[in-house]
């Protein structure tokens, strides 16, 4: 029996409820690790909401931090397991861009071979 009280769409879009996380965790399926990484993938988010971003995905256990060199403050940022399971999300988000709201001149041909591509990042079968 559903729980009318639950409503899982509404509590799965509470933990993703900032808007530059479905960006980064892209750039790290797309193989970026690195704060400044992220940065240059997303010019305009300022360097005090992306830290504040990425330390709210680490509270969330959607990514982990490992500081990989100490004396120039380097660290590198991966997905747990709970983040790698959004990848079907990111898939769909971006098929449904293409699809829906992708207003260019994109042909059909082009949209499959785009996608094609976005489903070998983020490893949709």
């Amino acid at each position: 029996m559903i729980d009318n009280n639950i409503c899982p769409i509404g509590n799965t879009l509470d933990l993703f409820n900032r808007k530059w996380i479905f960006c980064i965790m892209s750039n790290i399926f797309r193989g970026m690790t690195h704060f400044n990484e992220f940065k240059q993938a997303n010019p305009t988010i300022s360097n005090h909401v992306l830290a504040q971003t990425l330390k709210y995905m680490e509270e969330q256990d959607l990514i982990t931090k490992t500081v990989v060199d100490e004396l120039h403050n380097r660290t590198e940022y991966a997905l747990t397991p709970k983040g790698l399971r959004a990848n079907k999300i990111l898939y769909e988000i971006t098929e449904y861009y293409f699809e829906e709201l992708n207003y260019t001149n994109y042909d059909d041909m082009e949209v499959e071979e785009l996608l094609g591509g976005y489903r070998e990042i983020y490893d949709v079968r």
